[in-house]
């Protein structure tokens, strides 16, 4: 049953209005926290992703030409152009920044991943390999490893002890000659023709590294063991069905895995056993009323919830136990493109196609 929060029901208690947003409150479920808008940030174009780091003072934002990042914590901003190889709009669909916060990363549109130091701010390495779109860059929590995945339908995994600070202009190319520079992980077997529909739109790594998580435009999530042992495959060890449309976005929680769609529900899977195929969908979280195109999940303690974007122009907030939301915010003008969390749970940000990235803080 989908969960709707109306304004027009919902006691004025329960409602938190500023000057252009609003947050509603559910009155169903006691109320353990509040939302504040914190800072608005105005860019040239489309937002097409946000990434905290590890520690939360820095905050990457993916556009149109160009990543920015601010320093939240000294009010800085930087700003990293994505150079074009030809004349079409090139946006920057996926950012991340390393654990130790010496790198930030993005994977674009002209199917390059580019490594910046952060220190330096200059571009030291460029990726080269995939053959579409790059949609999802992340580091497992060692930061030896950076994963990426792309509408060519495979996941590649990099070393990223290779990284270096000092910009020397390298550039790491993987052509077909030389895969066993950068595995590749694929969602089928390698005789099976690929197809657009199994095209990779997000990635996730589990906390110890092990395993990787990809979410795809057939509605399927795979599960790929990464751990280099010598039982690590280029095909999946789990496949999730259940959802009626493209995956956008999957997260590791605590035993197991929530994922977000295009059918508008976000799905909580039990996947402790991951390998068996005992897979399971324990929980349907409905309430969305246009596709989910991101998620950010957090777990502090007790605390477990799952944050999620919309094409309805709304950000909410989920307890991922009982399936319930907490909160629905409203402000973006546009489509909400991009969500994430800080990994302590305390700062939200959302990025739009109203050009802006809205940081609110979650008080506990």
């Amino acid at each position: 049953m989908a969960e709707e929060l109306d304004l027009t029901t919902v006691p004025v208690d329960f409602v938190k209005e500023g000057s252009d947003w609003l947050a509603i409150f559910n009155p169903r479920v006691p109320r353990q926290m509040d939302v504040q808008l914190a800072a608005r940030y105005v860019h040239d174009g489309v937002v097409c992703s946000v990434k905290f780091s590890l520690d939360g003072t820095l905050l990457a934002v993916g556009m149109e030409g160009a990543v920015v990042l601010y320093n939240l914590s000294l009010g800085e901003k930087f700003t990293f152009t994505l150079e074009r190889n030809t004349g079409k709009p090139n946006h920057a669909r996926a950012v991340c920044i390393s654990p130790d916060g010496h790198f930030l990363v993005a994977g674009s549109e002209d199917k390059l991943i580019r490594v910046w130091s952060i220190k330096n701010h200059m571009l030291v390495h460029t990726l080269e390999g995939h053959h579409g779109e790059v949609y999802a860059v992340e580091f497992t929590p060692d930061k030896n490893t950076l994963l990426s995945a792309s509408g060519d339908c495979t996941i590649r995994v990099w070393d990223a002890t290779q990284f270096a600070e000092t910009p020397d202009a390298s550039s790491i190319i993987l052509d077909e000659t030389m895969e066993a520079a950068c595995r590749v992980l694929r969602p089928v077997s390698p005789g099976v023709k690929l197809s657009s529909k199994l095209a990779l739109t997000s990635i996730a790594v589990n906390s110890t590294g092990k395993f990787v998580a990809g979410g795809s435009l057939d509605g399927m999530i795979r599960i790929w063991k990464v751990d280099g042992t010598e039982d690590d495959s280029a095909e999946p060890v789990e496949t999730l069905s259940g959802h009626e449309d493209a995956v956008y976005s999957v997260q590791f929680v605590e035993g197991g895995l929530v994922s977000a769609s295009v059918d508008r529900t976000i799905k909580r899977w039990d996947i402790s056993d991951v390998g068996v195929g005992r897979g399971e969908c324990r929980k349907t979280l409905q309430g969305h009323k246009d596709c989910i195109l991101a998620t950010s999940a957090l777990q502090v303690g007790r605390d477990h919830r799952v944050v999620s974007s919309s094409r309805d122009g709304t950000v909410r907030m989920w307890d991922l136990k009982t399936g319930t939301v907490q909160f629905v915010i409203q402000g973006h003008k546009n489509t909400v493109t991009t969500v994430d969390l800080s990994n302590d749970g305390r700062l939200l940000a959302s990025g739009s196609g109203d050009h802006e990235v809205r940081l609110c803080k979650r008080e506990l």
